[in-house]
């Protein structure tokens, strides 16, 4: 099945926008949106739901909305020329999806866990965002916070050891608060290993033997393909090999704006 809307309020807040300010100090992302601001993009939005592998939207159909996700996680596709499909990108809670080529979308977005969106139509929101430079703003932010994950990515995929590369997708995971498990410190793998592989640049059998080998160690602890724990903090900095810090130097700090 593919999507379901429907009219249940979320709470009765509205979308909301997490990411890091293009101004100040802070590193941590932050809800970005006042409280009336998320009532009035609520105003235009429709929830939607939709099954673990149903698809948001395909590459170059037509853009129509964008969609800012409520709950589960999603991820971005794109097809290249030998006809296989790459993984660019996994979402999450407070995300937005719906990267625009000209009037179609740039890439796939599939759910990868069951998800409920807000699907914000794009005419819609271009009016409200002209009328509103401060939630143009919000939306830039978000833009931005995007692409540094996105540069980072890049950075990984083109420096780091399978090691490295593995780890730091853990600890990418680790930091989003809705993975954890509330009666235990495990984190959940929303995604498959193929997924996982894709987005690091490793064979599956590659990233199977890494996860083994912090398992074996005593690094992590993995419960199964779909949970791990980190055991050993300072291990894991280690297995990571200051990667995190090199790209925090280039790409975490909030860019100034007059």
């Amino acid at each position: 099945m593919g999507s379901s809307p429907s009219s249940a309020p979320d709470g009765g807040v509205g979308p909301s926008i997490f990411a890091t300010t293009l101004h100040g100090t802070a590193r941590a992302p932050r809800q970005l949106l006042s409280a009336d601001e998320r009532r009035r993009l609520a105003l235009l939005a429709s929830i939607q739901r939709y099954e673990a592998g149903a698809y948001l939207f395909h590459q170059d159909d037509p853009a129509t909305a964008v969609y800012n996700i409520i709950s589960g996680v999603a991820k971005s596709v794109t097809l290249l020329e030998d006809g296989r499909h790459a993984v660019l990108a996994f979402f999450f809670h407070h995300d937005l999806v719906g990267m625009f080529e000209g009037s179609r979308y740039a890439q796939s977005t599939q759910a990868v866990t069951p998800l409920t969106a807000y699907r914000l139509p794009a005419d819609a929101l271009e009016q409200l965002l002209r009328r509103d430079p401060n939630l143009q703003l919000h939306f830039l932010c978000k833009l931005s916070h995007e692409l540094r994950v996105a540069q980072r990515q890049a950075i990984m995929l083109g420096k780091f050891n399978a090691v490295q590369r593995v780890s730091l997708f853990l600890d990418f995971l680790d930091r989003h608060p809705e993975l954890h498990e509330r009666e235990n410190e495990q984190v959940t793998i929303p995604m498959d290993r193929a997924d996982i592989a894709d987005y690091v640049g490793l064979r599956i059998e590659s990233v199977s033997r890494v996860l083994q080998k912090l398992h074996r160690d005593r690094v992590i602890h993995v419960d199964g393909r779909h949970r791990f724990r980190i055991i050993d903090r300072d291990a894991f900095n280690q297995a990571m090999g200051g990667a995190v810090a090199e790209m925090d130097r280039g790409f975490a700090d909030p860019v100034s704006v007059p």
